[in-house]
């Protein structure tokens, strides 16, 4: 039988002093070489534990000053990025040299330095100081001037939003293409001054790939929306130059323009212009909690008139086109020009609250011309008719995703004169991230 013996806390205690004091010779020498790792290791972990966190506050320092460097991008970026460094590297233990600024191009900047923090246990052991270094990389967007261009809310970056798919007939002209996720031309590019992705912008010429994201300036628009219709929705065909009647539409005069409000599907049929040129400058016409159809046949184009669709999100809100062998519908819009108009170069919006129902297919039949804005936030469009300009070569469509099939033809082009004419708003910002 085992007996386990009791001992006490005390007499451990006391077992340890008395080792502590032992006159041993090999106890002593044991006890002091052991002494010197042991410090060592502990001196070390301190010192470690320090000047990793030394590290982790001057990479912060160095980020935040590159960022505000290269988000002002002029030529004296260095100098508020070197003074944004010093103010943030001024508060911290150690210290650093300066630090090493770079542009490699239009887009791409970079950053370097290192400093040192003085050491504690390990000043013992002839080591006075522990150096550091680190660097930082940053990618600038330029300002967006694109024809097309890709939200894909939600997606990770790697998910292509912008594809090229068929055989496109692709003239882009004086603006680019752009993805807030990725772009696949296939080798279409047609033009476009670049094509930029926050992704990967694959097969596509004048590539820029990884860029920032742009915000999205227009979902904002949603705040001059008003309504009329309380719900009820009969809808109504609009026949080119008759100006409908009945309770499916109301009139508001809004001073310098004047709202239509179609309650329900709006439906487009005829040739020539949707308003008579009597009527006032500019014209906006809301679709409250219906989708937009334009009949074959048809060629329906508009002068200095919005459409805005609405609603409660409880019924479709999209555009169609005929489909089938023969049939075809163009229609031809053209954005209010009144720089009082909160709708001023916008030619179609489609409010960001609409989810139900919103994604558009478009057939081979299917034409759609447009100077100014075409926003249809939360739509994935996938087309396989023409899209394009209309009169004064200011286009841009912004949409959640955007594909073509087949034999598309996309004619989009702007140009300085065109879009001051139309008054399109687009975002001249500059978003700045962190690559590493």
């Amino acid at each position: 039988m085992f007996r386990i013996a009791k001992i006490s806390l005390r007499q451990v205690a006391r077992k340890l002093r008395g080792l502590w004091h032992q006159n041993d010779g090999n106890v002593a020498v044991t006890f002091a070489i052991a002494l010197i790792p042991i410090l060592s290791a502990v001196g070390a972990a301190v010192d470690y534990s320090r000047a990793n966190g030394f590290k982790t506050s001057l990479q912060a320092a160095l980020d935040a000053s590159l960022l505000a460097g290269a988000k002002n991008g002029d030529s004296n970026w260095v100098t508020l990025a070197t003074d944004t460094f010093k103010a943030n590297v001024d508060k911290l233990a150690g210290s650093a040299s300066n630090p090493a600024f770079k542009r490699t191009s239009s887009e791409t900047y970079s950053a370097s330095v290192s400093g040192s923090l003085a050491s504690t246990v390990m000043g013992l052991f002839n080591i006075p100081n522990i150096k550091v270094s680190v660097s930082a990389t940053a990618i600038a967007a330029a300002s967006d001037d694109s024809c097309i261009l890709t939200l894909d809310h939600g997606q990770p970056a790697s998910h292509v939003s912008l594809s090229l798919n068929g055989a496109p007939i692709v003239n882009v002209s004086g603006c680019s293409i752009r993805s807030n996720t990725s772009i696949d031309c296939q080798g279409h590019d047609g033009g476009a001054t670049n094509s930029i992705a926050a992704g990967s912008a694959a097969d596509c010429s004048r590539p820029h790939s990884n860029a920032p994201a742009v915000p999205d300036i227009y979902s904002s628009l949603a705040t001059n929306i008003t309504t009329a219709c309380s719900g009820a929705r009969p809808g109504v065909t609009w026949n080119v130059g008759t100006l409908p009647s009945g309770s499916a539409i109301k009139t508001v005069n809004r001073g310098s323009y004047t709202e239509y409000h179609i309650c329900g599907d709006l439906t487009l049929s005829g040739s020539g212009t949707l308003l008579a040129t009597s009527v006032t400058p500019d014209n906006v016409i809301v679709i409250e909690n219906g989708t937009l159809t334009v009949t074959s046949g048809s060629s329906v184009s508009t002068s200095r008139t919005a459409i805005v669709m609405t609603g409660d999100n409880n019924h479709a809100s999209f555009i169609k086109f005929p489909t089938g062998q023969g049939q075809a519908a163009t229609l031809s819009l053209s954005a209010p020009r009144d720089s009082s108009n909160p709708w001023q170069g916008v030619a179609l919006y489609q409010d960001p609250a609409l989810t139900y129902k919103v994604d558009n297919n478009w057939g081979p039949g299917a034409t759609l011309n447009a100077d100014g804005l075409v926003y249809l936030g939360n739509s994935n469009v996938t087309t396989d008719g023409s899209t394009g300009s209309a009169n004064s070569k200011c286009s841009k469509f912004v949409m959640n995703g955007f594909v073509t099939n087949g034999q598309v033809d996309l004619n989009l082009s702007q140009n300085i004169g065109g879009c001051t004419a139309v008054g399109l708003k687009q975002w001249r910002g500059i978003v700045v991230r962190l690559t590493n």
